[in-house]
């Protein structure tokens, strides 16, 4: 049973259900019990005037106490026109107004009408003596053995309902509580620092609406702690990054006010230092606003072939200056949605990633196809590529392959960083592989647009 409503519906439903059967299984009980055990009381009535005539009120109390033995549980009364039992037992209270009302009415002391519908409640049958004495037979229930036989069993009933109810709502008082306690304990110790803190797999395993909130909020905590850890990681890397421009900026300053000093060379450092670290603190910036973004980004009929086309071309300038080159034939027209500016930025950011490292003399292919409902772009230079270790990592900020991408090549080590969060908020893909014939092979998915 996996939902907590069905099984609340159901337990409450089969309580009641329960108090059902137990009051219905008491009122057959007792019907049978009427059924089997109640004596025909005009049958009564006849043997009684019967015994009466032939062996008189001796062998009238003899029959009295052989009835009662036949009918256990059932006292057998004979009323005299008094209202008074000939036995003199006391008569129950309800069967004492009915022979007063009896007697009041004036059917004691004469003949009853044969057909009985003279009688004030048509129930009670009447027989005489040979003296015109005039007797009725009443039958009373005896004292009972259990609360089954009593003559009222509401009491009964609502104290099996309260029990019964008083379970159910104390199994699910403690099957609903003992999660959620444990869920507020977790709360308050991740609240309160501790990252570790897990709701655990007592309660994560349940199949319930509380076991799938367990599973979240463990999976919430898990991505918490990764955040934090991410976000404490690139505080590092920036600062470790900042560091290291400004440090050349004060070796260039220093180097500059030194006597016979190149002060044009140490100009042209620190403009270069200065425009790294502007493009580093614009780079960060972005990846920044990216991670903020919230799920609905600007969607725009976007032509990703001419997109692609002014992307190269930018890059085939930046290219040239390095005797390389940039390898890219337009095709078909293929639309999707996106922002324009981010959409170039993280296609550009690989492209002059693979013009930056492919060797001299080369020349980075670009392509652009169509594969199902998905548009591929594909980037491969001729560098000295990425081990297969490392390539899971080259999309993460502030990445490097020590090997070849260091940070005397220029880079940041967060352009890759942008392009995959780009990619992500746009529902593509974003891959990296090392090609067969040498160097490194991006691959961006991103989906067309439907019309």
């Amino acid at each position: 049973m996996r939902s907590l409503f069905l099984r609340i519906f159901l337990s409450f439903w089969v309580a009641t259900l329960l108090v059902l059967a137990t009051t219905a299984a008491v009122a057959w009980y007792r019907f049978q019990r009427d059924q089997t055990a109640s004596p025909n009381i005009r049958q009564l009535a006849s043997e009684a005037q019967n015994r009466l005539l032939v062996g008189g009120m001796k062998d009238l109390y003899a029959w009295i106490e052989s009835a009662e033995d036949r009918f256990p549980g059932r006292h057998i009364y004979v009323v005299r026109p008094d209202g008074q039992d000939i036995l003199q037992r006391p008569l129950p209270p309800t069967y004492r107004s009915y022979a007063n009302r009896l007697k009041d009415a004036g059917f004691f002391g004469r003949e009853p009408p044969p057909n009985g519908r003279d009688d004030p409640l048509l129930l009670t049958p009447l027989f005489t003596d040979r003296d015109g004495t005039v007797y009725t037979v009443m039958i009373g229930q005896r004292s009972p053995i259990s609360p089954l036989q009593a003559s009222d069993v509401r009491l009964v009933v609502f104290a099996f309902a309260l029990v019964i109810s008083g379970l159910v709502c104390w199994w699910l008082a403690h099957y609903i509580s003992k999660p959620l306690e444990r869920l507020q304990s977790s709360a308050r110790s991740l609240a309160a620092g501790n990252l570790d803190e897990r709701v655990g797999e007592e309660f994560s395993s349940r199949r319930d609406e509380l076991g799938v909130l367990a599973r979240d909020f463990d999976a919430m905590a898990d991505h918490i702690r990764t955040l934090i850890a991410s976000r404490e990681d690139l505080l590092r890397a920036m600062s470790h990054e900042l560091r290291s421009p400004l440090a050349r900026l004060r070796v260039a300053s220093g180097l500059a006010r030194r006597p016979q000093a190149d002060i044009v060379k140490q100009l042209d450092r620190i403009e270069l230092e200065a425009e790294r670290l502007d493009t580093l603190i614009g780079q960060m910036l972005q990846l920044s606003q990216l991670r903020s973004y919230k799920p609905t980004l600007p969607l725009e009929p976007i032509d990703v072939t001419t997109l692609l086309n002014e992307v190269v071309e930018d890059a085939r300038l930046e290219a040239s200056a390095a005797d390389k080159n940039v390898d890219w034939t337009p095709g078909e027209s293929l639309w999707l949605n996106g922002d324009h500016d981010l959409m170039r930025s993280a296609i550009e950011n690989v492209l002059r990633n693979a013009v930056r490292f492919t060797k001299p003399g080369t020349a980075v292919a670009v392509s652009l196809v169509r594969e199902h409902r998905d548009a591929l772009i594909a980037i491969e230079d001729h560098g000295p590529g990425v081990p297969e270790a490392e390539l899971a990592h080259i999309f993460e900020p502030f990445y490097r392959v020590a090997e070849s991408r260091d940070r005397d090549s220029g880079g940041t080590g967060i352009g890759l960083a942008i392009t995959a969060r780009v990619v992500g908020l746009y529902k593509g893909q974003v891959r990296a592989q090392n090609a067969a014939t040498g160097g490194l092979r991006v691959e961006i998915r991103l989906p067309l647009r439907r019309d």
